[in-house]
């Protein structure tokens, strides 16, 4: 993709003319830039503490704000290639209303752990480990935190990016390379998280503890939010999906899968192998900053807080391969029968309206009147991350969405 490049003085201003005056972010002179095992004691994108949660040998960071005490809680997700700091003009933005938020690094973004993909950790950490019937001896065993199904399904009914809608004859629900950095080992971490740490290992059921929690996940986020749902309905009330670009990336709606998917096999194999220098040049600082301008409309909304944030992560150990496994194409689950919300930049790049808007008449089950969403929003003048391009907007439906949720 040829990027145009343009001085960094063209975008990197313009808070005020945003109206971001009203959601400032704090100090650089807050942070304390030292490391501890990879991650800065705060963060110099919020200003809050990250913490780090032991999961399954591995270290996830965090962050969380507002009363520390109160049980209405609130998970944000983030998405590709980006980490909890991109939540930075949302993540203080519902203390007043009593809520407790928490943003958290998925396993291998951001500052959490990146163990190799090929290493036994890893494969031993996978959430497709014993998810699909043809991985056990029994077939209707449960190991407790999902229920066990065929990693193919077929004749499976898909949107298309006009809101009609085609049925594909199979869909593999597996990651191609049998990596960890899936959806399932996500949305796994993300139940572990909020049973250990939100509802501080009660299960939610503790007197005075939250019995519940509301997820918001932007593009990658979105699927990660939609599987914890999917696998622990008792843990979540809701989802609010801020455009779900990964509902029209399955490999099933892809033309000539017959061609395309060894195409995209061996190009991951390529990138494994000879893309480390690729990789280098695409996250340096003049790069992200362009890279940017393809899903942010607002390009003022693009300042050196962000282009740090995001490339710092990114030039740590195994970031690379990471990043390399999550070039790939993915189910979608259709998640429990919550509260569900979409809203979407108009502008996003990657989206189609039609399809998303369809949402709202598609039933969640033949027969239903009940649609597969609740609400479907659009915000105008925003791309692919409205909560960091139009946050006076996607704040206020993301709090209207927490109310409606938890009151």
């Amino acid at each position: 993709m040829n990027l145009p490049f343009s001085p960094f003085s063209d975008f990197a201003s313009g808070d005020r003319a945003l109206g971001f005056d009203e959601y400032p972010l704090p100090n650089r002179s807050m942070a304390i830039v030292q490391l501890k095992n990879n991650v800065p004691h705060f963060s110099a994108s919020t200003g809050l503490e990250n913490k780090v949660y032991q999961w399954r040998g591995q270290q996830i960071r965090y962050s969380e704000a507002g009363p520390s005490q109160s049980t209405k809680t609130v998970l944000l997700i983030h998405g590709l290639f980006l980490n909890a700091d991109h939540w930075r003009r949302t993540i203080h933005e519902f203390d007043n209303a009593g809520y407790r938020t928490y943003a958290i690094d998925l396993l291998g973004s951001g500052y959490s752990s990146k163990p190799n993909a090929l290493s036994p950790e890893a494969k031993s950490l996978n959430g497709e480990n014993g998810r699909f019937i043809s991985d056990l001896d029994d077939d209707d065993e449960n190991l407790g935190h999902v229920k066990q199904h065929p990693p193919i399904r077929e004749n499976v009914v898909l949107g298309t990016e006009w809101g009609g809608r085609r049925v594909a004859k199979q869909l593999d629900l597996r990651h191609p390379m049998n990596s960890c950095y899936n959806f399932y080992t996500w949305a796994e971490q993300i139940s572990d998280f909020t049973r250990d740490v939100i509802f501080q290992g009660e299960d939610g059921w503790a007197t005075g503890l939250p019995k519940t929690t509301s997820l918001v996940g932007n593009s990658k986020g979105t699927v990660v939010a939609l599987q914890a749902l999917l696998d622990k309905p008792e843990y979540f009330n809701g989802v609010c999906t801020i455009d779900p670009t990964y509902r029209e990336m399955h490999r099933a709606e892809m033309r000539f899968p017959e061609i395309t998917l060894p195409m995209l096999s061996l190009f991951q194999k390529f990138l494994r192998s000879k893309g480390k220098g690729l990789y280098n040049i695409a996250t340096q600082r003049i790069c992200i900053e362009n890279i940017l301008k393809t899903p942010y409309e607002n390009h003022a909304a693009i300042d050196d807080d962000l282009v740090t944030a995001m490339m710092n992560p990114l030039n740590l150990p195994n970031a690379a391969e990471v990043v390399f496994d999550e070039i790939y194409l993915h189910g979608c689950p259709r998640a429990n029968r919550k509260p569900i919300w979409v809203c979407y930049g108009e502008r996003d790049p990657w989206l189609s309206p039609r399809r998303v808007e369809s949402l709202m008449t598609t039933p969640f089950n033949d027969g239903d009147t009940d649609a597969v969403v609740d609400k479907v929003i659009a915000i105008p003048n925003a791309g692919h991350c409205p909560h960091d391009e139009r946050p006076e907007i996607t704040n206020a439906i993301i709090l209207d969405f927490l109310t409606t949720c938890q009151g």
